[in-house]
């Protein structure tokens, strides 16, 4: 016997599915369809709406309900139809299906919210923040996993001054992210590591995927198996340079698709640092310290929360206890170069630069380019030269006949204008106007012209990016007064006037 032509098995198979298919369906569902084919979708959505009433494990009626609310615009609705239609699914194609419909309108909804978020910023800050809020809380509550929506809301109630929405949105983001850190913790991962050191710790990916950022930078997102888990690490890599730490989870849903999971994601401590400075603000310094030791933890190079640390321990008058918590430590780990430069910045803090000196070199033998230390360093020798200014003026003081001898503090000034060059090595510090400003300083007292005016020139080239800075202009008078250019001066205390008063 013959066999039946393929095509023919093929049309009587769709065929029967037709039938079946014409004989399950309701009018209401047949209305609704041909509706949304007409795009004609509020006259579908009522259609479904009908359909559901009588049969609610349509779940096909379920995603198209919600789709015509996307299509509607009303993404609220949206959200509620698509997680009924994730709830009924079965199927692995209705459950791909209801998978890439809800990341649809988590992402519609955040980059909504994103867009009158940035208006907002734009603005006085005097508009209606419920607009931007409500996209954002519907985003933040489909994928509380995704922490960005929690951020810019945080950050929306802080700048309305609602300390309170701010402080429990800030605390939903940081209760997801606990469990990003529990596993870098365990893992002694950190941010900032490069990626090749991370995966000699957690082992060979199971995969990995790559992609180019706006600014022409990898993306990388590794997944591994760790306790069980799959845990996705991503790192961002410039054009020839080596991988960066820069995010990771786990424990992620697993109705999400592995697009999905493969997002690259960054930790963004933004949140928890705001929510530090909002308890350090109403004297709870206990949250405080939680928050930041929880951040610390993943980031110990973090050089605000390090210092807010600092800050928090000696309003509560409890310097020694640090200090002697940063012993303990350095003595566990004498090669932590985060611990040694706590400690010297501490005992700077105390006016103790000696040792603080000694520390932060410590801290520059283990790693040469560590820009926290090498700028702090700087700043404790300039800070020990204004003691022997201070010493030789004393001295002066206390007799008359004693001629002060300002070039004492030379030595000292020129190891801190060799560190300022030093930190200036970096690309990302190149520009930096307090560091510029330093130099210009040193120069001037220790009277090397040449560099002086060499750095009056790069100063000068910083005009453009400082065109609404009244400081800007008044140290470039300060410093054409130096120079004796009368015109230049005037002309630069006159912009800083009219700065002030804007």
């Amino acid at each position: 016997m013959k066999s039946m032509p393929k095509y023919l098995i093929i049309a009587g198979i769709l065929v029967s599915m037709i039938f079946q298919s014409f004989q399950c369906a309701s009018p209401e569902f047949t209305g609704a369809k041909l509706a949304y084919n007409q795009k004609d979708y509020k006259k579908a959505a009522d259609g479904y709406e009908k359909e559901i009433a009588k049969n609610s494990s349509n779940v096909e009626a379920w995603y198209y309900l919600a789709d015509c609310n996307i299509k509607l615009a009303n993404f609220t609705k949206a959200a509620e139809y698509a997680l009924e239609a994730q709830k009924r699914a079965t199927k692995p194609e209705q459950k791909a299906k209801s998978s890439e419909q809800i990341f649809y309108i988590w992402a519609e909804s955040y980059n909504k919210g994103s867009m009158l978020y940035n208006s907002f910023l734009a603005s006085d800050k005097s508009s209606d923040i419920k607009p931007m809020l409500e996209f954002l809380n519907l985003a933040a509550s489909l994928k509380p996993e995704n922490t960005e929506p929690l951020f810019l809301m945080g950050n929306a109630y802080e700048i309305k001054g609602d300390t309170v929405n701010a402080i429990n949105t800030y605390e939903r983001c940081l209760n997801y992210m606990l469990m990003y850190f529990d596993i870098m913790k365990e893992q002694n991962i950190v941010i900032g590591m490069p990626r090749e050191e991370a995966l000699s710790k957690l082992g060979k990916p199971i995969s990995t995927k790559a992609m180019m950022d706006n600014e022409g930078d990898s993306l990388i997102v590794d997944k591994l198996a760790i306790n069980s888990k799959d845990v996705y690490l991503c790192s961002f890599k410039k054009s020839g340079g080596r991988g960066i730490i820069d995010g990771l989870r786990s424990n992620l849903p697993d109705s999400w698709s592995t697009q999905e999971k493969e997002r690259y994601f960054s930790i963004n401590l933004k949140p928890l640092v705001n929510l530090a400075y909002l308890y350090y603000g109403n004297k709870n310094y206990n949250k405080c310290l939680q928050i930041i030791e929880a951040a610390l933890s993943v980031n110990p190079s973090d050089d605000e929360l390090s210092s807010l640390k600092i800050q928090v321990y000696e309003d509560q008058g409890k310097t020694d206890q640090v200090l002697k918590s940063l012993e303990v430590s350095i003595n566990k780990s004498p090669n932590n170069k985060i611990y040694l430069e706590q400690y010297a910045r501490l005992l700077a803090r105390q006016k103790n630069y000696d040792q603080a000196i000694t520390y932060y070199e410590k801290a520059l033998g283990i790693d040469p380019k560590f820009d926290i230390a090498i700028f702090n360093i700087g700043a404790c020798y300039v800070n020990k030269a204004a003691e022997v200014i201070d010493q030789e003026q004393k001295k002066a003081d206390a007799n008359s006949k004693y001629k002060t001898d300002e070039s004492k503090c030379y030595p000292f000034l020129n190891k801190a204008a060799d560190y300022f060059t030093q930190y200036r090595l970096n690309p990302v510090n190149k520009d930096n106007l307090g560091v510029i400003q330093q130099l210009s300083d040193i120069y001037i007292i220790t009277r090397q012209n040449d560099r002086f005016k060499a750095t009056v020139t790069e100063l000068e080239a910083l005009e453009v990016a400082n065109l609404t800075n009244p400081m800007y202009y008044e140290y470039m008078g300060k410093v054409y007064a130096k120079l004796g250019q009368k015109d230049k001066a005037d002309k630069a205390f006159g912009m800083s006037d009219m700065l002030r008063k804007k």
